[in-house]
């Protein structure tokens, strides 16, 4: 009987396994001491995201030297293994030497084959006493004061001392150790200087010498390896790119210009995170054209002076636009959730979009939205999903639950109940997982909120700190998870040790099936979480249908729906130069457009029915009679009824 048990336990565990592993596991880099070294981090990986899909990832050279210039760089640590997980080649990362200093960030650095850098704001120091700026001098002696000061201890050539506003100067010499003399004072640090008669405290930043890192990074591409950089020179929360740095245009340079038959490709590597701070997030990451660094400006490289700095930043103009084509990006938070929304309300309800046609259509709104901001057109359109955002969050509901809205009230109340049930039995078959793995989901969530607030008191480019909790998160589980899962199979053996009639052999197996089947059951128990919390939501639109009345938030979707196309129909040639290069790009064609119109105004009429529904009652009555939206109608209409 034991056996038997076993048996089925076993088959049962391997059933999932192969399962999860099958329709989860991503590619993977073509080093095997890689993977190795990865293999312990991609299960955490893959419960970290819900999906992550890559885009573009054939256009990656298989050979030669390969520099992946990676951003936004939101997400910390996890960053460098979305890249090497999905570029099929081995990447060795740039990384701050502060983190490869720790052990067990150092230990996953190291076998990636990282080159650690160190980062002038990690080394800065708090100056002693306080700068200020003699009314006697003025900003061409560039002289900066010191009171209570000890320059000559602190302080040496080049080390920039930073203060007030966000402003800087740079050292030439140190005269005293009140008195500096510095490259330049701006007019604005000048003015900061003048106004504090007791001075402002400051902070003194080194020079780093790089040459180090910079021979590293060579030797690696000569020996046609990949190199990974972030350029942003370290990770943020912000909704755009940070000014980049110019290392990663001087590697290629010079790397070339100490190898004339060196051809370095520079891939840009966009990153799109939706909630990349919480748990079960999605990704894409997107590869960009490589850029092939022309011999002029090779040549142009080694002449030095002007043109070195030219040959420099016409690099990184091309860089910064490849990252651009691959990346969606937004001067503020408030413009960034107008695309989302604008994006959401141009989708036709009848279409289903993979997360990368999202992302692009949010890159083509985000375009539209930068490019064409004082056009009249785009400003109303703007205006008008304001106005239904703000109408959407007095309701309590998102713009997806809208339509669901339509229903009648007895038709509504029974989709409400039934609903309520099923909420109620998958969170009672997720209560035990979830009681089990509690004290990892706490344990993570308040050393990652703490790691977020330290890294927010130390940086003045973060907004929340958001970026590096995703990371700790990942690491912290890593740790505690195995603790946990040992401290489980301990008690579970010593009980049927002390308790039961089994040999001590029953009793290892025992425990080995217990501990695999915890892990199997926790992820179940986080899977079905998953799927309650989404009935939940959906319980919303269901109220409202039964005590509300939401026509007038469905007419006024609809209504701006059409808006947006108009703008985009008015907008887009515009945007590509030529109607025709306008109509070849887009995934959305005019016609599913018009079915959705059809669509919206059959539901609101309706009252009882979904959109698969209503597709299908529209396929039957033969009024569907384009061959496009019919066929995608019907495709529709079946994934419909396989959801259900």
């Amino acid at each position: 009987m034991n056996e038997l048990v076993y048996w089925v336990m076993g088959l049962l565990f391997s059933i999932v396994l192969r399962t999860f592993f099958r329709y989860h596991t991503p590619p993977r880099c073509n080093n095997a001491l890689l993977d190795t070294a990865l293999t312990p981090t991609l299960p955490l990986l893959l419960i970290d995201h819900s999906e992550v899909k890559a885009r573009g990832a054939y256009k990656i050279p298989q050979r030669g030297p390969v520099l992946f210039v990676v951003g936004p760089h939101a997400n910390q640590f996890i960053d460098p293994m979305v890249l090497v997980t999905h570029s099929g080649r081995s990447v060795s990362f740039l990384m701050a030497k502060k983190s490869f200093d720790l052990f067990w960030i150092g230990l996953f650095g190291r076998a990636l084959g990282s080159i650690p850098v160190i980062r002038p704001q990690d080394i800065s120091q708090k100056g002693i006493g306080r700068l200020t700026f003699s009314p006697a001098d003025s900003p061409e002696s560039r002289l900066v004061a010191g009171i209570d000061t000890k320059f000559t201890e602190q302080l040496r050539a080049r080390t920039v001392l930073g203060f007030t506003g966000s402003n800087n100067v740079e050292v030439v010499e140190v005269l005293s150790d009140t008195l500096v003399k510095v490259k330049a004072i701006s007019e604005g640090a000048g003015k900061v200087l003048a106004e504090h008669e007791d001075g402002v405290t400051f902070k003194a930043t080194p020079h780093v010498d790089q040459n180090d890192m910079f021979s590293a990074v060579t030797d690696r591409l000569n020996e046609g390896k990949c190199v990974g950089i972030f350029p942003e020179g370290g990770s943020h929360d912000r909704t755009d790119f940070l000014p980049l740095k110019a290392g990663a245009s001087i590697m290629a340079l010079a790397a070339m210009s100490q190898n004339e038959f060196l051809n370095v490709q520079i891939v840009p590597t966009g990153l799109n995170y939706f909630n990349a701070h919480k748990w079960r997030s999605r990704a894409v990451i997107e590869f960009g054209d490589p850029i092939t660094v022309t011999k002029e400006q090779v040549e142009a490289y080694k002449k030095g002076g002007e043109s070195k700095r030219k040959a420099i930043a016409e690099v990184m103009d091309t860089i910064l636009k490849g990252l651009k084509a691959v990346t969606v990006t937004a001067k503020d938070y408030d413009t960034l959730m107008l695309i989302q929304a604008a994006r959401r309300l141009y989708r036709p309800i009848h279409m289903k979009l993979t997360i990368d046609e999202t992302v692009y259509l949010n890159r083509r709104f985000a375009e539209v939205f930068s490019k064409f901001a004082d056009d009249p057109l785009v400003l109303d359109t703007m205006d008008r999903v304001k106005e239904y955002n703000g109408l959407l969050k007095s309701y309590g509901i998102e713009d997806h639950q809208v339509m669901r809205t339509s229903f009648g009230k007895r038709v509504a109340a029974r989709k409400f109940i039934l609903r309520v049930v099923e909420a109620f039995f998958l969170f009672v078959f997720a209560a035990p997982g979830a009681l089990l793995h509690a004290p990892i989901a706490l344990i993570a969530k308040k050393i990652s909120n703490q790691k977020a607030a330290k890294a927010l008191r130390e940086s003045s480019v973060k907004i929340e700190g958001r970026d590096v909790m995703a990371t700790w998160k990942v690491l912290v589980s890593l740790v505690v998870a195995p603790l946990l899962y040992t401290v489980y199979s301990l008690v579970f053996f010593t009980y049927l040790l002390i308790s039961s009639t089994f040999t001590l052999r029953q009793c290892i197996i025992s425990t080995i099936i217990f501990s695999a089947v915890t892990v199997v059951f926790g992820v179940a128990a986080m899977r079905a979480s998953e799927i309650g919390f989404d009935v939940i939501k959906s319980l919303r639109p269901l109220y409202l249908s039964v005590f509300a009345d939401t026509e007038v938030l469905r007419l006024m979707r609809a209504d701006l729906a059409q808006r947006i196309n108009h703008t985009i129909t008015e907008i887009g040639p515009r945007l590509y130069n030529s109607k025709e290069e306008f109509e070849a790009s887009r995934i959305i064609r005019p016609e599913d457009l018009r079915y959705s119109e059809i669509l919206i105004e059959k539901m609101n009429k309706s009252k009882n029915k979904t959109v698969d529904e209503v597709v299908m009652e529209h396929i039957k009555s033969g009024e569907a009679t384009d061959g496009i939206v019919l066929l995608k109608a019907k495709e529709v209409a079946v994934d419909g009824k396989k959801a259900q």
